[in-house]
């Protein structure tokens, strides 16, 4: 009995926790992809499964032991040993691949994520465990939604893809070339600030409209109005406010969504302050939320009193290009010089002003250009005010194009939720002067 307590006194824990993940990481892997086989593709020969299946829940797990036992015995051995362990694995994997090109399965998934696996054992080993665990859920993710993502790419047209690109580049490319220091009046303008901002708006309104693209259709109402508000609450008011006199849609449905999406806009200036300045959020949390809050409980209430029975949906273009970028970044520059240059001519009522009439064309230039100024602790109280008052004319804005373009129906029903959104809007502008 000793000596079996000595074995395991002297036993690593530490390391058969590093084992116990690598084979979790394999047995889950290899769970999808034989349920993947077995289940979601559902081959019209099932006989012919065993042959084609390249490996499944057992092969991967051990797969991944592979890979732990291989770094493992590199320690002693060299790291030469995990090299001819690792070449031998992938001269395996191209044996394979050439037979299922032979049986007429030119995929090679199955073999790309073997070797992954064989790579995570081999780190886990090391002990970088939560980055496993991340790339584990990241290959998962991707092989579990191997249909969804075909559709995606199925509906994406030339102007998307370029547009998802476009990004890619102004936000890996563009920004590193960019000096970071103020320029201009009392150093407001700075280059990699500015273009910071532009990617943080550009990033949000596009996987807005790749969602609303996907899950818009069909999906209803107001789905379609929140979707819509990620990307341009206004835009969406206008589509709708469109319709509503056209007499192409019934005038509730179309009120719903242009609610949603007005009261969509305050969540998103909420995240935008999240990221810039997470201390501005906090304060700002409670009046955003509520202002929000109050527009999407008036369209919960219409939609339940008054179900739609046409859906509608806003006519939305795609938000991303380099012209759209640059416009927004002379935006924010500009309003960040307005800001400034008012309150050193007329003080806060200045700030006021100049918030009110940049959030005629757009209150994302407002908010991100009032959280980074509100890093200054005398910013702070000003900020949140002038993003309220911004955020609040925008929404009359949006409120004034229904009053315009809109039917007599649809200004009718929409009035509530811009009241209700008005009012909460007012509060939180008297609950941020009382508390502060």
């Amino acid at each position: 009995m000793d000596e079996i307590d000595a074995v395991w006194s002297q036993t690593d824990v530490h390391l058969v926790v590093r084992l116990a993940v690598a084979a979790g990481i394999g047995f889950l892997i290899g769970l999808e992809r034989e349920f993947a086989k077995r289940v979601r593709e559902k081959p019209a020969d099932p006989s012919s499964l065993v042959e084609k299946q390249f490996a499944g829940l057992r092969t991967f797990t051990l797969i991944a032991l592979l890979g732990f036992l291989a770094a493992f015995s590199a320690d002693p051995l060299g790291g030469w040993f995990f090299g001819i362990i690792l070449i031998g694995f992938i001269a395996l994997l191209v044996t394979s691949y050439i037979a299922s090109i032979r049986r007429g399965d030119i995929g090679a998934t199955s073999e790309v994520t073997a070797l992954i696996t064989f790579l995570l054992g081999g780190l886990a080993y090391e002990g970088h465990l939560l980055f496993i665990i991340i790339v584990a859920v990241l290959v998962l993710l991707l092989l579990s939604f191997k249909l969804p993502l075909h559709r995606f790419v199925t509906m994406l047209s030339e102007q998307e893809v370029r547009a998802i690109i476009e990004f890619v580049i102004i936000s890996l490319l563009v920004l590193p070339l960019l000096p970071d220091q103020g320029y201009g009046p009392h150093g407001t303008w700075n280059p990699k600030e500015i273009w910071t901002m532009v990617i943080l708006v550009s990033g949000i309104s596009l996987a807005g409209y790749l969602l609303a693209k996907v899950m818009g259709d069909g999906r209803g109402t107001l789905l379609a109005g929140i979707l819509g508000g990620l990307v341009s609450s206004t835009a969406v008011a206008l589509s709708f406010a469109r319709q509503g006199h056209k007499g192409n849609s019934p005038a509730g449905p179309l009120a719903l969504g242009i609610v949603a999406a007005a009261a969509i806009m305050f969540l998103r200036m909420l995240l935008e302050l999240y990221v810039v300045n997470k201390t501005l959020a906090l304060s700002l949390t409670i009046p955003l939320a509520g202002i929000a809050g109050a527009g999407m409980v008036t369209a919960w209430w219409m939609q339940r009193s008054a179900p739609a029975r046409r859906e509608a949906q806003p006519m939305l273009t795609n938000p991303l290009n380099f012209r759209v970028a640059l416009q927004f970044a002379v935006l924010y520059a500009l309003v960040r010089w307005l800001v400034v240059w008012a309150d050193a001519r007329f003080g806060q009522a200045g700030t006021y002003v100049a918030g009110a009439l940049a959030g005629i064309t757009d209150v994302d230039a407002v908010t991100l250009s009032m959280a980074r100024m509100a890093k200054e602790t005398i910013w702070e109280v000003p900020a949140m005010i002038t993003i309220l008052i911004a955020a609040t004319v925008n929404t009359l804005v949006k409120f004034t194009i229904v009053l315009v373009v809109g039917g007599p129906e649809l200004k009718r029903l929409v009035a509530p939720g811009f009241a209700g959104m008005a009012v909460a809007a007012a509060a939180g502008m008297v609950w941020v002067a009382v508390r502060h």
